[in-house]
């Protein structure tokens, strides 16, 4: 066996495997399993819809407990940015109701969400632009903050207490929410989440593709055809 690392994954190569082939369900017909997450997913991605509500509300509130630490929440641009955020994190509220009031029973009499494919699209667009709305909040304080051990030394603290401390707010609370606040939008974890969240779904543009290939648009076509099929009063 050999093994590839960093500091946050590994990858294994297994020379010699036993694969019991009688117990893989589904092999060679793999119609079935396409079938459960293009349509009746059984509440198969509800978890994952919960877990993106999360990390927006996450990355909401560290911004504005940092705008407020730093004394700019009042300004126009910095609560227009807020507001933003609280948008996203809203419409996936929102959207996240909607899927689960349309959620319907199956022939084999479970409950069933509807398609997602278009959450799924939209988050992988958003998810960046929190970040990025993170990052602009915070200011260059996400650069350099003191460590924990820069708090404990004697002969820092004095500056520190000075120097870093927030508006209202003592350098341990600052420092400590820039530092949350670095390993979501800044830190090689940080990045390495963003990748995941843009990726983990597919490829975005085959997925916009096959959302538009599968959405129904045959009602409205047909009223506009109905409507450009005469002359419009307006010439």
């Amino acid at each position: 066996m050999g093994m590839l690392y960093d500091e946050q994954d590994a990858m294994l190569f297994f020379d010699h495997v036993l694969v019991p082939w009688d117990r893989v369900f589904m092999l060679y017909d793999s119609g079935p399993l396409l079938q459960r997450f293009s349509g009746a997913v059984n509440f198969q991605g509800w978890g994952n819809l919960c877990r993106v509500h999360q990390r927006m509300r996450l990355m909401t509130a560290v911004a504005t407990m940092i705008a407020e630490a730093i004394g700019v929440i009042e300004y126009r641009e910095v609560a227009a940015k807020l507001g933003e955020m609280v948008t996203y994190t809203e419409m996936w509220r929102h959207a996240m109701e909607g899927v689960e009031h349309t959620a319907f029973m199956t022939e084999s009499g479970l409950m069933s969400l509807e398609p997602m494919s278009g959450m799924n699209i939209f988050f992988a667009q958003t998810s960046a632009r929190m970040v990025e709305l993170l990052r602009e909040i915070s200011g260059s304080g996400l650069i350099m903050q003191p460590s924990e051990g820069d708090l404990a030394n004697p002969e820092f603290r004095s500056y520190l207490d000075r120097y870093m401390r927030g508006k209202g707010v003592g350098v341990e609370y600052k420092s400590r929410l820039y530092r949350l606040a670095h390993d979501l939008a800044v830190s090689s974890f940080g990045m390495r989440q963003e990748v995941y969240e843009y990726w983990h779904g597919g490829d975005p543009n085959r997925n916009r593709i096959n959302l538009l290939r599968s959405y129904d648009q045959s009602e409205m076509i047909g009223r506009i055809k109905d409507l450009t099929s005469q002359p419009l009063l307006h010439g």
